[in-house]
Formats: structure tokens, sequence, C-alpha cells
């Protein structure tokens, strides 16, 4: 089986103009593990809104989480165990869905795919041992839609 080689291009538009590829959901206390696995995608050419990354002082919070989850073509869930009973969790799932987005959970270490919430099980996940492995393999598939979809 060939490797797949991942280039650093921007991936293609979608039919809406989004800015961001990939939105990402996670618990605050995840912060470094997502940080890797940010970076990864980034270098992989995945446009990526990561709310340390876009949040400013002063911000209204809120209302930035919100226009990004309009404007990413897919929702990243990081599932970790503090994640799967965070609200808003809940919150950006259910905007991702009724917006018809590609829902991606990726399960942190320490997580038993039965601790994942019924509505997430749906969606094939990944579980890597590393963010940059997740972030990889996340990638491809972002990459892949995106060239099918244009």
């Amino acid at each position: 089986m060939a490797e797949t080689t991942i280039e650093a291009t921007r991936t293609p538009r979608d039919a809406k103009g989004r800015p961001y590829d990939v939105f990402l959901s996670y618990s605050s206390a995840s912060q470094p593990w997502v940080r890797k696995f940010t970076d990864a995608l980034t270098a992989s050419g995945i446009t990526t809104w990561f709310d340390a990354h876009e949040i400013l002082p002063g911000d209204r919070w809120q209302d930035k989480i919100e226009k990004a989850l309009r404007q990413s073509r897919v929702l990243i869930m990081v599932i970790t165990p503090e994640s799967v009973q965070r609200p808003w969790t809940f919150f950006e799932l259910g905007a991702a869905l009724a917006d018809g987005k590609r829902i991606v959970p990726v399960l942190s270490e320490g997580v038993d795919p039965g601790d994942i919430p019924a509505l997430v099980r749906q969606f094939q996940f990944v579980r890597e041992k590393t963010p940059e492995a997740a972030a990889k393999r996340v990638a491809e598939a972002v990459i892949r839609e995106a060239e099918a979809d244009a």
C-alpha cells in the first residue's frame, strides 16, 4: 500500500466560499495536545479555526465561535474525558449537524469508544498515538473531500 504524501497547499474553497477547512471543538484541558494537532494540520495546508489563535482579549467569544462554525467546512471534535460532558461540545455539534458539515471525532488516549455520546458514534472516528499522526489522517480526509467537491 502506497503512503499518501500531503503537500502544504491550500485546499480548494467550497461552493460557499468558507474561509476555514476545519473548526476545532475541544476542552481547554487538552489544549497542549490540540496545539500540536493544529500545527500539524496547518503544515498540511488545512486552514484551521482554533480559538486560542482567533479569539483576542475583549472579543465576544460566543459570537466569534458561532461565526467560525458557519465559516468552516468540517467540525473536528477532539474527544477527551473532559469534553464528553462539556455543554459547548453539544452546541457545536448541533450547529455543525444543522449546517450539514462533515463531523470527524478524534479520540484522545484514555477515551473508550463506548464513552462517546451516541449522537457522535455514528461518525467514523480517528484514534492515533500522537496528535501529529491524528492530524495526518484528518488532513487526508479533508483534502480528499475538498477535491471531490471542487
